[in-house]
């Protein structure tokens, strides 16, 4: 008898015990009604400080953004300087250096609305013009004596070459385009190469007569199986593509997709 008295003592303290810390704020251990983690004057301190914090964060990415942006703005301004006095020794040093750049993995550390980029490459470049038709003409090479994958090879050699030594070429989002279409064929399938390049082209130019946004959305939903992209750029191809038929598939399958809970 004397042993069940011990054990419901002991059952109590612990219930008592576990009540009281229930209903104790964890920060300050202040009484507090039961369901709550906080009392109010921690919680009104905890999102004051989550406020702070990401205002801070706010600040320093936008500074990032902001630095890299106009520091690509000079080197392409520098770039078509030299190209304008015709100093070919330092118009290469400058498109080495923004070829550099353009290789730096530029990471986005919030998810916030992807801008398109401020510079539009519109220059009429005879060097990135030749390389243009020589790659298209590659791609559509008839595979006669060569695999057809390496005539594909030498058409994005001579593409990616006009993404990185001719940026502010107005055949940029036409190369970035179709490297995207080449990713995307039976001899390459590199999607996440191929949904890049779509969105490269319309960052490279937002007013491209392609469709790139649908071409990106198609790719995110049929291969890759990212539907939250996928419906990210179905929802901007319907503001940006000019394709009566493509329009209305991109709505259609918005809806199926809104409909899976996605």
């Amino acid at each position: 008898m004397k042993n069940i008295i011990v054990f419901s003592l002991i059952i109590s303290i612990f219930s008592f015990s576990s009540t009281t810390w229930a209903a104790s704020c964890e920060r300050c251990y202040e009484k507090i009604a039961d369901g709550k983690k906080f009392c109010e004057a921690c919680r009104l301190n905890i999102s004051r400080d989550l406020s702070e914090m990401k205002t801070k964060e706010e600040q320093i990415t936008n500074t990032i953004k902001s630095s890299r942006e106009s520091y690509k703005k000079a080197l392409i301004e520098l770039v078509q300087f030299y190209l304008d006095i015709g100093n070919q020794l330092r118009l290469q040093k400058a498109r080495n250096e923004l070829k550099a750049l353009n290789n730096v993995p530029q990471l986005k550390y919030l998810f916030a609305r992807e801008d398109v980029a401020e510079i539009n490459p519109t220059k009429n470049i005879e060097e990135a013009n030749v390389l243009f038709q020589d790659g298209k003409n590659y791609k559509n090479m008839l595979n006669l004596t060569t695999s057809r994958k390496s005539k594909l090879s030498y058409a994005v050699a001579r593409f990616k070459k006009i993404l990185d030594d001719y940026p502010e070429s107005d055949k940029a989002d036409d190369a970035a385009y179709e490297l995207a279409d080449i990713y995307e064929s039976y001899h390459f399938k590199d999607y996440e190469g191929s949904a890049s390049y779509y969105v490269k082209c319309y960052e490279l130019n937002p007013n491209t007569g392609r469709p790139a946004r649908y071409m990106a959305a198609r790719i995110y939903d049929k291969y890759l199986h990212n539907y939250t992209e996928a419906i990210r750029n179905y929802e901007m191809a319907l503001k940006t593509c000019k394709d009566e038929e493509l329009l209305k598939i991109a709505n259609e399958r918005l809806e199926e997709l809104r409909k899976q809970g996605y």
